[in-house]
């Protein structure tokens, strides 16, 4: 299913007093390398992660510990150990709320203010108000089954003012409906996806379709199975067939079929069709957009692109996958 709501990490800020050194070495022991950026940090952390910060009372620099640990159960450590007399003042965020939104995102957000009675703010209010009892809610384009960047965040956000748990489950129970204003249509597209292997390598080039399908969050694999087509010249032959329900586009769903038709030196290794509402989505509007490049020179653009948006351990899968390709075989462009 695609991921639409997840909790994004929780910031805690810590003003020590008495020996800080022990406890900021205590912290730096359960965290990866610290940094003065707390936005960085939080390009870094995943949903559940803690992100510590200790206020500097001699300059206006911040030191930004980002931890794999729950919140919990640091707080549950630093007592344990004997580490809370050297804290003076602790505040901690309640877990912000990240919501993927496609299309106009400001008629989503317009949507969510109303039905929440929210109040509006922007990206920064995350890390520059600690104390504010109320959830934060912000919004990305971007899928979140991998890390979110702070820059990825769209300008305005929300506060609301309802406990975490019950936001959460209300916002995950209503975010296709949400997508769905944003995208101006009730519905997702039902798109179908065929693969022609004309070099027997049928297995490599599904596996290569799915992890992409899953690494861009794209939507749902609502189907598949073998078909029968028949070419321009009547001969038939045996497809497999890949039923996807996605908010992304027709064309959309072609320019990632495109990049996985060819590799980085413009050979074609496989035959993707695309096809929605019963109709082929063919390249010429990308030959348009691409005017003097070759269907090769497309696919090669689209690659690219293609390899800069996927995730690090999705990429990792598919660049072992391409090495596996024999590209010696009829399809060769």
């Amino acid at each position: 299913m695609m991921s639409l709501v997840r909790s994004g990490p929780t910031i805690v800020s810590v003003s020590t007093q008495n020996d800080k050194n022990v406890l900021v070495n205590y912290i730096g022991s359960i965290s990866l390398n610290p940094s003065r950026d707390i936005a960085e940090s939080y390009d870094n952390a995943g949903e559940g992660d803690t992100i510590v910060i200790f206020d500097n009372d001699d300059t206006d620099e911040l030191s930004a510990y980002q931890s794999t640990m729950a919140t919990s159960q640091i707080l549950c450590e630093l007592i344990n150990q004997n580490l809370s007399v050297n804290i003076k003042k602790i505040h901690v965020t309640p877990p912000n709320i990240v919501m993927r939104i496609l299309g106009n995102i400001d008629a989503a957000i317009d949507q969510i203010a109303k039905d929440f009675n929210a109040v509006e703010t922007s990206k920064s209010r995350l890390i520059s108000n600690l104390d504010e009892p109320a959830v934060l809610v912000n919004f990305t384009s971007e899928p979140l089954n991998k890390l979110v960047s702070f820059f990825s965040f769209h300008k305005r956000a929300l506060l609301i003012a309802k406990p975490y748990g019950q936001l959460l489950a209300f916002l995950r129970a209503r975010a296709e409906e949400y997508l769905n204003i944003a995208m101006g249509r009730p519905d997702w597209n039902e798109i179908e996806i065929t693969l022609f292997d004309a070099m027997d390598q049928f297995n490599l080039h599904y596996k290569r379709l799915i992890t992409v399908l899953q690494g861009l969050d794209v939507g749902v694999v609502a189907g598949e199975d073998w078909i029968t087509e028949y070419t321009v010249a009547l001969r038939k032959s045996e497809v497999y067939q890949i039923r996807l329900l996605t908010p992304l586009s027709p064309r959309e769903i072609k320019r990632i079929a495109l990049a996985l038709e060819y590799d980085l030196d413009g050979r074609r290794v496989v035959d993707f069709d695309v096809y929605a509402n019963k109709k082929k989505i063919g390249w010429a509007t990308e030959r348009e957009m691409n005017k003097g490049y070759a269907r090769a020179d497309i696919g090669v653009l689209h690659r690219r692109r293609l390899m800069s948006s996927l995730p690090a351990e999705a990429k990792s899968v598919l660049m072992k996958l391409d090495g596996e390709i024999d590209r010696s075989g009829p399809l060769k462009g």
